[in-house]
């Protein structure tokens, strides 16, 4: 949490890539990286909440056609993932919608177009990430606070996929 608010907080200073607060952005990533994989090497658990966004990142990325960066998958797939934790009641809109006004600062876009739900959850299917036929989907409790849920349904999907389709 302390590091999306840093990010928050240095905004301007990233936007003008200024050299000492890009090298300060690149050394925390990696510090959190770092220490996630440090305590789960094999990835049984803790590291997987690495993988926030991805799931259906990587689905929307595929079904792009490789047309978006990676990062802006995976950045509609996290804003799905908050959308899908909101409905579970984990955190409220507000923390949806500060995380989408973050994307939207930084020039990240937050919708995407010319895609079906159904074709996205199927896609998801296909995942490196999926474990024995079940999907170790990325949830939160609050920004800053992920955990592993295998118990995602495709209509939870679905309706989270409102958050980021047009």
């Amino acid at each position: 949490r302390e590091y999306f608010d840093w990010i928050a907080a240095n905004k301007e200073k990233i936007l003008a890539k200024d050299a000492d607060t890009l090298k300060l952005l690149i050394q925390g990533s990696d510090f959190i990286k770092r220490e996630v994989v440090e305590i789960d090497p094999t990835e049984q658990n803790e590291r997987a909440t690495l993988n926030f966004g991805h799931t259906l990142g990587h689905a929307i990325e595929k079904l792009k056609n490789f047309e978006l960066l990676h990062g802006e998958c995976v950045a509609l797939g996290a804003l799905a993932a908050m959308k899908l934790s909101e409905n579970r009641g984990m955190i409220k809109p507000e923390e949806t919608n500060r995380f989408k006004e973050a994307l939207g600062e930084f020039h990240i876009g937050t919708q995407v177009s010319g895609l079906e739900k159904d074709a996205i959850v199927a896609a998801s299917k296909n995942d490196k990430k999926m474990d024995s036929g079940i999907i170790k989907f990325i949830l939160i409790h609050s920004i800053g606070d992920a955990y592993v849920d295998r118990t995602v349904t495709e209509d939870e999907m679905k309706q989270a996929l409102d958050q980021v389709l047009v």
